[in-house]
């Protein structure tokens, strides 16, 4: 009897245990690709060193390509010395029995940036830091952006960890007046457009835009005058700016309904609309 009970306690802590990993692995299931701040100020000519980071605990990995995007007009890479220092702490720290591979392939206005943990069986979560890049400014006060294009992706294993959510960094270079044209301008709080075509059709899909001010988890949905869900595009993560979400309608009643947007930081934004025939 003594042994059973023993056996049926072990048995339900094994069980919890899984259930908390679940619970903690559903809590941070994305990767947050940033710099070590959003935002960094240089004077013209200057050398600026960015810290490109994982924000939050999440998936795990062991191996990364980063795909580093940069206005060659405001920004000139600088390889830093020894090469070594380019790796982020993150990445050396996780196996001190051997270096990281490791591979760099600059271009005037892109870093392909590399790093595989090469001890068998380790991989890390974040926070922390995964790699640095060194730029000079260019002569002209400027705001610009070092941002992740589409080769960046991070790896389990083989896998690819399709998890992730990139925020650009905003380089602000001397005194500038006003932004480029080419610098996203994010707002201060999600913002969701007004719904078009308004009227519509109550059936097919409706379109809707919006805009976060950082990377956010975010879903649509609507309802019905009565507050009564009738369609929802699920939540899931978004980088910051300007975004769009289709809800596939049901046949809907002629009528006034609410659009609405909801972000995972708190955030709500309604617009109405109303369907046709």
């Amino acid at each position: 009897m003594i042994i059973a009970l023993r056996r049926a306690a072990r048995a339900s802590a094994v069980a919890l245990a899984l259930l908390a990993a679940a619970a903690g692995s559903a809590a941070g299931a994305r990767i947050l690709l940033a710099g070590a701040v959003d935002t960094v100020a240089v004077a013209p000519r200057d050398t600026i060193t960015l810290d490109l980071v994982v924000r939050d605990a999440g998936p795990s990995f062991n191996a990364f390509d980063l795909d580093v995007r940069f206005d060659a007009a405001h920004l000139t890479n600088l390889l830093m010395s020894p090469f070594s220092a380019q790796r982020g702490a993150l990445m050396t720290s996780a196996c001190p029995t051997n270096s990281p591979f490791h591979l760099f392939t600059p271009a005037p206005d892109s870093l392909v940036c590399t790093l595989v943990i090469m001890c068998n069986g380790v991989s890390v979560t974040g926070p922390g830091t995964l790699y640095r890049v060194r730029f000079i400014a260019g002569s002209a006060d400027a705001w610009t952006t070092v941002s992740f294009g589409g080769g960046t992706t991070f790896y389990m294993g083989g896998p690819q960890v399709d998890t992730l959510v990139t925020r650009p960094i905003v380089v602000k270079i001397g005194t500038p007046v006003v932004l480029d044209a080419g610098v996203p301008r994010l707002p201060r709080v999600p913002e969701l457009d007004p719904v078009a075509p308004n009227p519509g059709r109550g059936a097919g899909m409706l379109g809707v835009s919006f805009r976060l001010p950082r990377a956010d988890d975010a879903g649509v949905t609507l309802l019905d005058a009565q507050g009564r869900l009738v369609a929802a595009a699920a939540p899931r993560a978004y980088a910051a700016g300007a975004q769009r979400a289709s809800l596939a309608l049901p046949r809907l009643a002629p009528g006034r309904y609410t659009v609405v947007l909801r972000t995972r930081s708190g955030g709500t934004v309604t617009r109405p609309w109303v369907a046709l025939r």
